[in-house]
Formats: C-alpha cells, sequence, structure tokens
C-alpha cells in the first residue's frame, strides 16, 4: 500500500467513525468507507493505539476520541473560518426560526458537519452531527449535485435512486431535469422526501470554481410550507454567499479554508448565470411539481 493510498485510506475511515458518534464496529467501517476488513482493522488499530479514535472492549465499538476533538476545538477558534461559519448558521436559525446547518458531499450521501437548532420544540436540532443521509433525498444533495457534471452524478447515482426510488421523480432524466433548474434559481428544496412532515431548503457554497458545502434550513411542513419557500430561499442564498466569501478569502491566503476541499473529484466549475432578481422571482412554478424542502437537514 503506497504513502498516499494509506493516507487517503484513513482519512475515509476517519470520516465513516466520525459519522456515527454513537460508535460503529468493524465490519460498518469496512462497509460505509469500501476499505477492505483486514485493512480497515490495521488502520482502526493504529488510530486507536495514537488516541484519535477509542473502542469498546466488549462491543468493539470505534468512536471519535476526546482527545481529537480537543485538538480540533483549538484550532477552530472564533476567529477562524469554522467559527464565521457558525456564527452565520446561528444567524439564519434566528432569521428563519429554524434549524440550520452546513452539509458535505460524500457519494452516495450528504454529511452533515454542522447544525444550530432553532428556537423551537419540534425541530431537528436533537438529531446528532455528523451524520450521513442519502443524497438525491435532500436538498443540501441536490444543492451540492446540481453543480457536478451531470453525467458523473448518473455514473454516482444511478444505482442508489433505482434501490430507493421516490415518486418524485418518473426516471433519472427527471431527477437531472431537477437539478439543472436548481443551477437555474440558486438553490434547492425538498418537500416529504426524506421524512414525511420534513421539509428543507438549500444553497450551495461556492468558494472558487469548487461547490464544496451547501447551507440549509429544515423544519416540519406545517411551519415550513410551500409559498414560504422562495422567500426563506432568500436568506439561504445570502448566508452561503457569506460562507462562501470567507471561505475563498482564507483559502486565497493558504488558512483554513484552504482544507475546504470538495469531496468528489468529478465537480466541475459550473457557475449559475447571475440572476437579477431575487429568489422570489423564481417561484415554485421553476419545478414540475412540489418539490421537498428535504428532511430535518440537507
Amino acid at each position: 500500500m503506497s504513502d498516499i493510498g494509506l493516507v487517503q485510506k484513513t482519512i475515509w475511515i476517519l470520516r465513516a467513525v466520525a459519522a456515527r458518534p454513537e460508535g460503529i464496529g468493524l465490519s460498518d467501517v469496512a462497509r460505509a468507507s469500501g476499505i477492505p476488513k483486514a485493512t480497515s482493522h490495521r488502520i482502526l488499530t493504529i488510530l486507536e493505539r495514537e488516541g484519535w479514535l477509542t473502542s469498546d472492549p466488549d462491543s468493539r465499538r470505534f468512536r471519535v476520541s476526546l482527545g481529537l476533538l480537543f485538538l480540533l476545538g483549538g484550532l477552530l477558534d472564533q476567529e477562524s473560518a469554522y467559527g464565521h461559519a457558525q456564527s452565520v448558521l446561528r444567524d439564519l436559525a434566528e432569521k428563519t426560526q429554524e434549524t440550520a446547518g452546513l452539509d458535505q458531499l460524500m457519494p452516495p450521501s450528504v454529511m452533515v458537519v454542522a447544525q444550530v437548532q432553532g428556537p423551537f420544540l419540534i425541530s431537528h436540532g436533537m438529531s446528532p452531527v455528523p451524520r450521513m443521509l442519502p443524497a438525491w433525498r435532500t436538498s443540501t444533495g441536490k444543492a451540492l449535485l446540481a453543480w457536478q457534471d451531470p453525467e458523473s452524478v448518473r455514473e454516482e447515482f444511478t444505482a442508489d435512486l433505482e434501490r430507493q426510488p421516490s415518486p418524485r421523480f418518473r426516471d433519472f432524466d427527471a431527477f437531472l431535469a431537477e437539478l439543472a433548474g436548481i443551477r437555474e434559481r440558486g438553490y434547492a428544496y425538498a418537500y416529504n422526501e426524506l421524512e414525511e412532515g420534513a421539509a428543507a431548503v438549500a444553497a450551495p457554497v461556492h468558494v472558487g470554481n469548487a461547490v464544496p458545502y451547501a447551507i440549509w434550513i429544515g423544519g416540519p411542513t406545517y411551519r415550513v410550507t410551500e409559498d414560504l419557500i422562495p422567500s426563506l430561499a432568500e436568506h439561504v442564498v445570502e448566508a452561503a454567499g457569506r460562507i462562501g466569501r470567507v471561505l475563498e478569502m482564507s483559502r486565497r491566503s493558504g488558512g483554513f479554508g484552504d482544507q475546504l476541499q470538495p469531496t468528489s473529484g468529478r465537480l466541475v466549475a459550473q457557475r449559475a448565470v447571475p440572476r437579477t432578481g431575487t429568489a422570489t422571482d423564481s417561484a415554485l412554478s421553476a419545478d414540475a411539481g412540489p418539490a421537498g424542502a428535504d428532511d430535518t437537514e440537507g
């Protein structure tokens, strides 16, 4: 195994463990990362020995160690891009009165990497972070996929869509058509798609020619109604722009933002055509039918 291959596999395994804060066993780590069990076991053992992971002696389920969390917390102070992103999420949650978050694409899923709970008791803030969600059924997944090469999306996601068919899309071409609409209007939404009664609105975070993240707000459909989606989208698009500008400045200066790269190597530099109107101008009629305001997040 080359040094580069080992580093990449270690990152994949750390992501798999981080996505399961309740703990994850060897077989599930191998399945989630796509790395053979023997190799996964060797890497997990090294990470545990170095203090980056811990494991339960009885169940042998692995978790990210408290030491690693403290290490990262010390690096990501309030002056960092991370601290700024958290501040933007807090502002967005306050403006929309719904839970806000930030997701990253990890085909065939999206990972919720940051979240700020909204003010209401019935919200999505109690779900653990990080967590994995199916990309094509979430607003953030669609917002991220909309800026990828369509044929790459077809190659990576057709099988997953066939395993879990959606009543919203008669075939994969219909799904790609929705992604084209998202590029045009600049935001995505989902409604009763990941879970009945859940809605979300998302916008891509542009950093240079890449779209490494998407920002979202989510809540129950009785509050996040279809007629409110365009106005809520204005706040989400504005927040995504704020985060993108800071990450771009950080990237240029070689700071924390330089680490914020897309997880898919097939992301294309396909920016939306600048619009003269607001998100309201595009209304819901841009879609053939009710597009979901997503799950509880993405």
